[in-house]
């Protein structure tokens, strides 16, 4: 474990705490109701706040030196899994990335977010993006930032507050054409379930405010598409998903997003199909403005569409596919 204090800036759960499945489900129908009902927002503020919290992580590093061990490669999870979707048991050879850039020579240091798998638990009424992107600009110092989808916002907003801490980006399953992305339908498609009530054998620890998505259909909805995915495949992610609190949910877009003044290498990787992000079809703009403005300074900037591939990257059939333009993109630019 690893203590890491930060001071950030959090929105404020203003509503009740939904104690049933029932609650949580009129909550959610309200959430994403038309505007124009002019319901009023679950959170206010925000207002400042500080901590210091206990962060479960684990650092490779290759036996084998080839000097790319000095390149840290620092990894932040999305919505759903902990620290093992980058080191995934299941069929290692296939999709586990550390494995993969260790064998490239590269270090990596990979860990739980606030709130998931062995890190410290809070309220998932108050952990949120603005949480986690102060827990990320605690501890690193010169490194590769890679992110996935929830952790990809995580990322890119900690280089927007902070520019200083990273020498390249590999932001993974994101688009900043904010309008593109469906939130309403995101959650209805996730059928959010309150995690200790769906199975308090394992969640019982945690409050009302974690949620999960309803079941495995779910998770395949929203995150694979066929052909390019294996049902044993659906079978670990699903069983290794962790909960996630709803007011990450509810602050997925509000980081900053200004990251003009990062002037070295980026990468962004997107599934062409990805349905998260583009409602299943990227190629309609997932990469227009402002994405070449917000990162206009990078050099160099690289926008990638990973074909036959929804949001979930790392756990597609020919994952290492994606692996390899990582880590060819971190070679050629000194990385």
């Amino acid at each position: 474990m690893i203590p890491v204090s930060i001071q950030y800036q959090a929105y404020v759960w203003n509503t009740t705490q939904r104690k049933t499945q029932y609650d949580l489900e009129d909550f959610l129908t309200v959430a994403t109701t038309h505007f124009g009902a002019g319901y009023p927002s679950p959170l206010s503020g925000p207002q400042p706040m500080s901590g210091t919290f206990q962060i479960a992580a684990s650092f490779c590093t290759p036996i084998v030196k080839n000097g790319n061990e000095k390149t840290i490669i620092l990894a932040t999870h999305g919505i759903g899994p902990a620290r093992a979707h980058w080191n995934s048991p299941f069929m290692p050879n296939d999709y586990n990335f550390v494995q993969w850039a260790i064998e490239q020579g590269y270090s990596v240091f990979f860990y739980d977010r606030l709130g998931t798998g062995a890190s410290q638990k809070i309220s998932g009424f108050s952990n949120q993006i603005n949480t986690a992107i102060a827990v990320l600009i605690g501890k690193p110092s010169k490194v590769a930032l890679i992110g996935f989808s929830f952790g990809s916002y995580t990322v890119h907003s900690a280089i927007a507050l902070t520019p200083e801490i990273a020498d390249a980006v590999i932001p993974i399953g994101i688009r900043f054409n904010m309008t593109g992305i469906n939130v309403n339908g995101l959650v209805r498609s996730f059928v959010p379930r309150i995690t200790n009530l769906q199975n308090s054998a394992l969640y019982g620890d945690l409050d009302n405010g974690y949620v999960t998505w309803v079941d495995k259909f779910a998770q395949i909805h929203n995150y694979f598409k066929e052909p390019n995915y294996d049902p044993d495949t659906i079978d670990f992610t699903e069983a290794a998903k962790q909960p996630f609190a709803i007011t990450k949910f509810l602050t997925l877009l509000s980081g900053p997003q200004d990251t003009s003044k990062f002037n070295k290498p980026v990468l962004v990787i997107t599934g062409d199909v990805d349905y998260i992000m583009c409602d299943g079809w990227c190629y309609g703009g997932i990469f227009d403005e402002p994405a070449k403005t917000i990162y206009w300074n990078a050099k160099p900037l690289s926008l990638v569409l990973q074909p036959g591939t929804s949001h979930n990257i790392n756990f597609r059939k020919n994952a290492t596919a994606a692996y390899k333009v990582i880590t060819d993109f971190m070679g050629g630019n000194g990385l």
